[in-house]
């Protein structure tokens, strides 16, 4: 089981940098790109346990290793340290309540099937 986590989470690693600048060369902001690969991982957590999915190695691996709680935790203290408290704040709540609205949608659609 350990192998296939590092297995996927590699794949995770690598498709959240592949997304990461696809959404960072359209919209030319790093922040938004992080939101967006957050975002959209917490849609996919969503769907896999609405559909029942208890395979560790997706979950955790790929889809832990996609989404990264870290790099915006990051970019909220560079902001702070800037003095852009209100920035900070407002992209800790837009990211959380994004986080929990698509995970929220994925996990009722899934489960509805």
């Amino acid at each position: 089981m350990m192998i296939g986590i590092a297995m996927f989470g590699f794949l995770g690693a690598v498709a959240r940098y592949l997304c990461y600048v696809f959404a960072e060369s359209r919209a030319r902001q790093p922040k938004l790109a992080t939101w967006f690969v957050n975002s959209s991982g917490s849609f996919a957590i969503g769907l896999c346990l609405g559909a029942g999915t208890t395979e560790p190695s997706g979950i955790l691996g790929f889809l832990g290793a996609f989404t990264t709680f870290s790099t915006m935790a990051l970019d909220c203290v560079k902001d702070a340290e800037d003095g852009k408290w209100r920035q900070a704040l407002v992209y800790i709540a837009a990211t959380l309540l994004a986080g929990l609205l698509l995970f929220t949608i994925g996990y009722y659609t899934a489960s509805s099937f």
